[in-house]
């Protein structure tokens, strides 16, 4: 777990009934949010689930709404199923967490505001999202909002330099705003981050994973905003909308093959 993690982990220790938890991609909210859910219901609970996955759970308390597997959105089905959980009558808290809002669409915000209305005063209704902006106004109005703050570039780089990472600078200034990159599971996307430098030199893509690619284009995106205010600034932020354009379509249901992305990337460079 990030220092930073930690630290907003063990100091937040009153939820609100209604919240939503948002913040930058570089906040990593949905991790924060999965740690904080795993606190709450062990306090109702009065048991430790903090080494469960949030879907191992086994409580008539808590009530994850997430996709499905394979599937990029909640369905409709999906948000009024927990209508019996927020209603039924209990001595205990209960927990609904819907663990990422922008897998919701907005018809489906409809379906969420109907059951959040219908629930029971000793129900919390926890979001996490990335992008606040794309939750409406409705369910704002309703929900406390609670920023978790993206760590600062300083912290970041005194994490890695502790944990042993060295890179050339422009790899380790990208880390610095990309903490993510640093957790355990990511050790094969760091690996890759250090090879992007010869790729970009050398106009030839070698990553073949989708996560390598989104990475590699949120590598360049950084790299050409360093340079919008000086020479070729016109250029760049064509650059910049064509990488924009690609991250969008990897990370789309209908996404693009890797061999197309790699032609549109090898294009920018």
């Amino acid at each position: 777990m990030f220092p930073w993690t930690k630290s907003f982990v063990e100091n937040h220790n009153k939820f609100e009934p209604k919240t939503i938890f948002f913040g930058s991609e570089g906040a990593n909210v949905v991790a924060v949010v999965d740690l904080l859910i795993k606190k709450l219901i062990s306090q109702i609970d009065e048991k430790d689930y903090h080494n469960l996955a949030l879907d191992q759970i086994a409580s008539p308390n808590f009530y994850l709404l997430k996709a499905d597997e394979g599937k990029s959105f909640i369905t409709m089905d999906q948000l009024r199923a927990p209508k019996d959980f927020l209603t039924l009558n209990t001595s205990k808290n209960r927990v609904l967490y819907i663990q990422s809002a922008e897998q919701i669409r907005i018809d489906g915000y409809n379906a969420l505001l109907k059951v959040s209305e219908e629930a029971n005063e000793n129900i919390y209704i926890i979001i996490a999202t990335s992008n606040l902006n794309a939750v409406p106004a409705t369910i704002l109005s309703r929900f406390h909002k609670v920023k978790i703050a993206k760590p600062s570039p300083e912290e970041v780089m005194t994490y890695a330099k502790d944990k042993g990472i060295n890179s050339e600078q422009g790899v380790m200034e990208f880390i610095s705003y990309n903490p993510w990159i640093l957790e355990d599971h990511n050790e094969k996307i760091l690996d890759a981050l250090h090879g992007f430098g010869k790729q970009i030199s050398d106009k030839k893509i070698s990553s073949k994973d989708r996560l390598e690619l989104d990475t590699f284009v949120d590598y360049l995106i950084f790299n050409r905003k360093k340079k919008v205010n000086g020479t070729g600034a016109r250029d760049n932020l064509q650059k910049i909308l064509e990488l924009n354009d690609i991250k969008k379509s990897l990370n789309s249901p209908n996404n693009l093959s890797i061999d197309i992305a790699k032609l549109r990337i090898t294009s920018c460079l």
